[in-house]
């Protein structure tokens, strides 16, 4: 039964990545999704850290009204801190990474991370919750997920490729995806923190809710249909990317900043946003991070012979592998780095 509920919280997640990955023109390298849909996976651990922040944050609101509890929960506690950090990979990682070279790439990148954080989180609810909650997230959380990664990407697709100010389109995708996943949680949210405080909803207001909540879901999935047949279209027209081989991308190339050489705070900062190398980093403190959370769960499982153990020692494999990975690349890259500055080039 733990198995068929594992099943249930995976497969939908994993049907929702081949739609979206197959429907792009030019197919992104398996890696790139692999450690991107990983850096999703562990958002989880992020937002675990930071929950007791905003449960501080959140207890200073009025506890008695269910729609402020709602709304306080929908945005503060679950769409801010899970879009922010979805915002953070795609922006961080995906745009830098080679293989990220054409305005599509950002759809791809955005449903790939953002499932990856649904993968992970719908397996606590489901594990937990049982087969009614695995099936409800199938067809309605897990898709959310999906579509509000594909309307961050979009918009950081747009930006990674702009010509003009890219400021605008980063906080485009951030803000509406922030807005997207608050109203759609705002609904259910209020409708358990009446249950819980036992205030009776009154009926119009019922209606009301619940006609949002699917306004907000048909708006969503027709919202996202235009944007990817848009992005479908500046395939058509356009020649093939380049597949991330050369950077040498006349939208993308970053103009030299002769003052950052004064100091080595600034040229740091430079670095940092012009490379990869810290993040690289700090995501691979994160994979070792996610590498002892997987053995703890393996631990916690029982039995050796337990399938969902067997599972987590793989993902704590998997972990360890990337974590190395990304130490290895980031350790490269700031070594290059140094002996170019020590070279004057």
């Amino acid at each position: 039964m733990d198995f068929l509920l594992f099943l249930m919280a995976v497969v939908p997640s994993a049907v929702l990545l081949w739609l979206f990955v197959s429907s792009d023109k030019y197919p992104e390298p398996a890696g790139a999704l692999v450690s991107s849909f990983l850096l999703g996976v562990l958002i989880v651990l992020g937002i675990y850290l930071l929950y007791p922040f905003l449960s501080l944050v959140a207890s200073g609101l009025p506890a008695d009204n269910p729609y402020v509890v709602g709304a306080t929960h929908a945005f503060l506690m679950a769409a801010v801190p899970e879009e922010a950090f979805k915002f953070i990979v795609l922006r961080r990682y995906c745009v830098n990474h080679p293989a990220f070279d054409e305005p599509m790439d950002g759809i791809v990148y955005g449903v790939t991370v953002s499932l990856g954080f649904a993968t992970a989180e719908n397996l606590l609810y489901v594990l937990d919750g049982g087969m009614h909650v695995a099936v409800g997230r199938a067809f309605l959380a897990v898709p959310c997920h999906a579509l509000v990664g594909a309307v961050m990407g979009y918009h950081v697709g747009l930006a990674a490729f702009s010509r003009g100010e890219r400021s605008g389109l980063y906080a485009k995708a951030l803000l509406l995806s922030i807005l997207f996943h608050g109203l759609y949680d705002f609904a259910p949210l209020t409708f358990r923190n009446a249950e819980a405080m036992g205030v009776a909803i009154p009926a119009p207001v019922s209606l009301g809710l619940n006609v949002l909540f699917g306004a907000v879901l048909f708006i969503l999935v027709q919202y996202v249909a235009v944007l990817t047949r848009s992005m479908k279209a500046i395939q058509r027209e356009q020649a093939g990317p380049s597949f991330g081989f050369s950077r040498v991308l006349p939208n993308r190339v970053r103009n030299q900043d002769p003052a950052a050489r004064r100091s080595r705070v600034r040229r740091w900062i430079k670095a940092y946003r012009d490379e990869t190398a810290p993040m690289d980093l700090l995501f691979s403190a994160l994979c070792l991070a996610g590498l002892f959370c997987a053995l703890a769960g393996a631990a916690h499982m029982g039995a050796p012979g337990d399938p969902l153990s067997r599972i987590s020692l793989i993902v704590a494999v998997i972990f360890f592998v990337y974590g190395i990975g990304f130490a290895a690349r980031g350790m490269g890259k700031l070594t290059v780095k140094m002996l170019r500055e020590r070279d004057g080039r």
